[in-house]
């Protein structure tokens, strides 16, 4: 699904200055390796439509979704490394995903992080008309009913992914694991009582929060989350599961400096506005900056972080 999202203002977007040779001359394609209406689909297209003013001739959302969102990332590899094309990701699409499946990158080397934008931890839903009222009440109906309940996630080697399976280990359940391509196809599936439970990030979480639709049973942070205040954390609730999630735009390796820094600076400049600043706190978002060094350190960290978990849980030999 494509949507291109321009500002045509005339006056506004020719007084930022250009990087090296007039770019961005044409459109910019910023990949996203999920469905539409989840997590980073929505704050893509926000985050786009902010950053409209610095590219002329506009932002194109394409999404590309697929192997736990690492499709986008793969595609965005193997692209030309001249600003035209960038990937908001996920920090597991860096850190995770390279460790466990066959990619056309191997590591965060293997592509450049320009800035890290919002940071958040996933959440576990259950419909309003679900009998579970806690987690409690979810966890001893799974202990005596092994593999009869069902937990949906955003797709395998995720960090929902990683956060449910570290979930299973610890608390000794045993679930039914269902692997989706985004909330547009978790949250039907969820209302709809095809499965039990669903992991979700917190700007899915937050309308069905509000209208009542949904409650959340914890939260897979390391202390409660600043906007979600009144849902206790796993690891509060005896089961210590908690992979926060950093999302992050990313250029193929190889891009010229200037289009990085480019890039860079319409993006903090995006994230400083009021219109977006505003965004965030209604979607339980934190703004985080941190520029490309800092941001690919940090996704090394990750990545040697996770490998004894995926080690556990069997997903890599």
């Amino acid at each position: 699904m494509r949507a291109l999202l321009s500002l045509f203002l005339l006056s506004a977007v020719v007084s930022p200055a250009m990087a090296q040779d007039g770019y961005p001359s044409r459109p910019v394609t910023a990949l996203v390796g999920y469905l539409p209406g989840g997590a980073a689909d929505l704050v893509t297209r926000k985050l786009a439509a902010v950053m409209a003013p610095r590219f002329p001739s506009g932002i194109v959302v394409e999404n590309k979704p697929g192997v736990g969102g690492s499709l986008a990332v793969s595609t965005l590899a193997m692209a030309k490394p001249d600003g035209y094309q960038f990937a908001f990701v996920p920090n597991s699409n860096l850190a995770l995903s390279p460790q466990v499946n066959s990619l056309s990158y191997k590591s965060p080397d293997d592509v450049t992080p320009v800035i890290n934008i919002v940071n958040f931890a996933p959440v576990m839903l259950v419909p309003s008309s679900s009998p579970y009222q806690t987690l409690q009440d979810l966890l001893n109906a799974a202990k005596k009913a092994p593999e009869s309940l069902s937990v949906g996630f955003p797709g395998v080697t995720t960090l929902s992914h990683l956060n449910l399976l570290q979930f299973e280990r610890l608390a000794g359940v045993q679930l039914i694991d269902v692997a989706q391509k985004g909330w547009g196809e978790g949250g039907p599936q969820l209302l709809g009582g095809h499965i039990t439970a669903a992991i979700a990030q917190p700007i899915e979480a937050v309308p069905y929060l509000k209208s009542g639709k949904m409650r959340a049973l914890g939260s897979f942070s390391e202390t409660r989350q600043s906007r979600l205040p009144d849902v206790p954390t796993m690891k509060e609730q005896g089961v210590a599961a908690d992979f926060g999630v950093r999302y992050l735009i990313v250029v193929p390796k190889g891009t010229p400096a200037p289009v990085v820094k480019y890039i860079h600076d319409a993006a903090k400049a995006a994230m400083e506005t009021p219109e977006f600043r505003k965004f965030a706190a209604d979607n339980a978002l934190d703004i985080a900056y941190q520029d490309g060094a800092t941001a690919r350190e940090a996704a090394w960290a990750d990545y040697r972080k996770y490998t004894p978990v995926l080690k556990q849980s069997g997903l890599l030999k």
